[in-house]
């Protein structure tokens, strides 16, 4: 080991001579929780990740080594650093925030008014305030993860989880609808 660590500007790999970026984020929220997605395509083995109750960091290096990537989002509200689920492959960290105080939507991810470049809305996991039916995203995380098997804290007992994921869905195969097809 060299010894040199990121924090003082230098990494193993490349020296003081990477460049930094912010990995591009992508976010929605709930009433109750808050999803972040962290693209790492470019380093997907060699990052640190660190969840605090107002704050998210990133750092990595591209299996190149000529870009750091660098991310420190300061949140508008509060999460629960103990509680939060983690899905990661080699092309995106998910997370999945329980905030500490539910009720309305924050205004904004980031504690900061300034709009942040590499900062977008989720639009595929989006959902309106006024909107009710996010038990199914809910039960997919859970059932996401599960069948993934990796760690992380329960947010829900397993009667939930097993009762949750395969109701009121319609039949794949119904013969009148496929004669209608025809």
């Amino acid at each position: 080991s060299s010894g040199i660590n990121a924090e003082y500007g230098g990494s193993p790999m490349t020296g003081p001579t990477a460049m930094r970026v912010a990995p591009a984020v992508t976010w929605a929220q709930r009433k109750d929780r808050i999803f972040v997605t962290i693209n790492v395509r470019e380093c997907p083995k060699n990052y640190k990740l660190d969840i605090g109750s107002k704050k998210i960091t990133f750092s990595g290096h591209n299996e190149q080594g000529n870009k750091e990537y660098v991310l420190d989002l300061e949140l508008y509200g509060e999460v629960n650093k103990e509680e939060y689920k983690m899905l990661a492959s080699d092309r995106s960290i998910q997370l999945c925030l329980s905030r500490v105080e539910e009720g309305e939507y924050w205004p904004r991810l980031l504690e900061t008014k300034t709009k942040c470049h590499f900062l977008k809305t989720d639009f595929n996991r989006w959902k309106d305030e006024d909107e009710t039916d996010d038990e199914d995203e809910s039960a997919n995380w859970e059932s996401m993860m599960n069948n993934m098997n990796i760690g992380g804290t329960e947010l829900g007992s397993e009667d939930e989880i097993a009762d949750s994921d395969d109701d009121d869905l319609p039949d794949l195969e119904d013969d009148k609808d496929m004669e209608k097809l025809e």
